[in-house]
């Protein structure tokens, strides 16, 4: 569960993804076991996607495609695993897609 009062959230964008209206909002993040960063994540029922408001403006916009990427594939119901995720959004984001979400 993440938790922020709202002088904790940043940028706040709302993107269709597959014909679902999502709200994309900055937190400061922190992953439930501690030991790992936590870049993002993707709510499916309340079609939300965070991002973690204290990492670099490249990793926000890296981060948004694989979390757009982790829906997009939660919607379509295509069985996927992070090292698939990864690759296709660092992929992505080298083509410069990331500019293109981040700006909606």
């Amino acid at each position: 569960m993440v938790e922020a009062n709202t002088d904790d959230i940043g940028k706040a964008i709302e993107l269709n993804i597959g014909g679902h209206d999502y709200k994309i909002i900055e937190l400061p993040l922190k992953h439930e076991d501690g030991s790992k960063e936590l870049y993002g994540r993707h709510l499916v029922k309340e079609n939300v996607i965070l991002i973690n408001k204290d990492i670099a403006e490249s990793r926000k916009k890296e981060t948004l495609i694989h979390e757009v990427l982790h829906a997009i594939f939660y919607n379509t119901g295509l069985e996927h695993d992070e090292r698939q995720i990864e690759a296709i959004s660092n992929g992505l984001f080298q083509l410069g897609v990331g500019d293109f979400l981040w700006k909606t």
